[in-house]
């Protein structure tokens, strides 16, 4: 279930799970397979287990190969494979797919990647690679953690003007502005010149071949004509997620001193910018209703996690804790049995608040999650929950988590949906399980079940 190294759902020709018939998640592989990375982390912190650290070096290597192979800075492809591949894992990347570049020439081979990258893949990404920073002492993997992070982040840095094709209402013009917080990618802009399709009733904005971490919109629309009266368009969760990969960048380059000179203006832009951003943070709102745009939370609190643990000013993370992760964030999901959002809480909530009962509850709902393999198994809870009168068709209250409709990550995914039918011979990875549990071993709020066997693993050498 690791085609080429990425996390991908398998379904299988049958019960016997000896071939594979076909991959799903083939656009989510990069947030997923960052998250495996950062359950093997927490593992190995947690227990020192020497196939940890292996898959962490692995994993490693493989996220790195997807930075590097868009040749541009910064730019993430959602998955790679090499050309040569088999038949199923060539079919995630189809040559009908216009998201799929095929045949690039990389590492003295053929490959194929899939672009068209969007933010949420980097957050899983970020988590994976600043815990296993934390946790790996190999410093080959540590610098290549180092160089795709410190390149990233100078890269949102740079502001740099471009030419960009700009689409208002149907009507296509071409000028050169200044792009703040933006990656970019030769191979997915049209004709190589990226393109920002804007429309104005209602409002709505999209890029090919640019992805924008700007936490105020308005920093590049008043550059067009047409929109310099906007008002501020704020994006908290774009907030978050840009100050937690400034603070991810000081992690990996603290006391490194090849990199002194680069972490100085790193610190000095953070610095200027960080309680702009904070500002913008502290006014998420929950924009999600009844069963649409859950995965919204969870790229909010993947971020918040790193940039809560890491910040090292103590009054911004007094207010990390209690205006933004507990008031904001946890405020909305208490009572969904999101076992992951919970056990972030849990781990950076402020010193005064009560969590013992949270964890406890939480913990209780994890035990719960089916044992593997984690199959896509049919779910017909009508008539067993009661039916949301505000949102028909979905329960009024979460469900729990050994009746949820299977998931690659079921955290993400909104906790009241009452029927689906299954898919035969399908299996998720169980990275929901991994990740969860090892962070609640991690920080102790669950114990262990099997001491000394890691132990016994080491001193055997399996």
């Amino acid at each position: 279930m690791l085609p080429a190294g990425g996390v991908m759902s398998t379904q299988f020709t049958d019960a016997s799970l000896t071939e594979v018939a076909a991959y799903g998640g083939r656009r989510d592989s990069a947030i997923w397979t960052g998250a495996y990375l950062a359950s093997e982390a927490l593992r190995f912190l947690t227990t020192g287990a020497p196939d940890a650290d292996r898959s962490m070096d692995a994993t490693v290597a493989t996220l790195h190969r997807w930075w590097r192979i868009a040749g541009d800075p910064g730019y993430l492809a959602r998955y790679a494979a090499p050309a040569e591949s088999p038949a199923p894992v060539q079919a995630i990347l189809s040559a009908d797919d216009p998201e799929v570049h095929r045949d690039v020439p990389f590492e003295d081979a053929l490959w194929h990647w899939r672009g068209n990258i969007s933010r949420d893949q980097y957050q899983g990404v970020l988590l994976g690679y600043s815990l296993a920073y934390q946790a790996t002492s190999n410093p080959e993997v540590r610098e290549t953690i180092r160089q795709d992070v410190v390149e990233f982040v100078e890269q949102l840095m740079s502001g740099e003007r471009r030419p960009v094709r700009i689409r208002v209402n149907g009507v296509t013009t071409t000028r050169e502005i200044s792009i703040p917080y933006a990656v970019f990618s030769t191979a997915d802009a049209p004709d190589g010149i990226p393109l920002l399709t804007l429309q104005t009733n209602p409002f709505s904005a999209a890029g090919e071949g640019m992805l924008f971490f700007a936490p105020n919109a308005t920093d590049l629309l008043q550059q067009i004509f047409g929109f310099s009266l906007l008002p501020s368009l704020p994006q908290p969760t774009q907030a978050i997620q840009l100050a937690a990969i400034f603070r991810v960048a000081l992690q990996v380059t603290d006391d490194v001193p090849a990199y002194a000179s680069r972490r100085q203006a790193i610190v000095e832009h953070y610095e200027r910018n960080v309680d702009g951003w904070l500002e913008i943070a502290t006014g998420w709102r929950n924009t999600n209703r009844c069963d649409e745009g859950y995965f919204g939370l969870n790229i909010g609190f993947m971020p918040l996690f790193n940039w809560v643990r890491l910040e090292t000013d103590p009054v911004r993370q007094e207010r990390l804790r209690q205006e933004i992760l507990r008031d904001a964030l946890w405020a909305e999901v208490a009572e969904h049995k999101n076992v992951f959002f919970a056990l972030i809480y849990g781990s950076q909530a402020p010193l005064e608040d009560d969590v013992p009962a949270v964890l406890d509850e939480h913990v209780a709902q994890l035990a719960l999650f089916p044992t593997a393999p984690n199959w896509a198994s049919p779910r017909d809870l009508r008539g067993i929950y009661p039916e949301s009168t505000q949102c028909p068709g979905i329960s009024a209250v979460a469900v729990n988590v050994d009746e949820r409709v299977p998931a690659t990550f079921v955290w993400e995914r909104h906790p009241w949906k009452l029927y689906d039918p299954g898919t035969p011979n399908q299996m998720y990875p169980g990275i929901d399980y991994l990740l969860a549990y090892w962070m609640g071993r991690f920080y102790g709020f669950i114990e262990d079940d099997a001491p000394s066997t890691c132990l016994l693993w080491s001193v055997i050498g399996t």
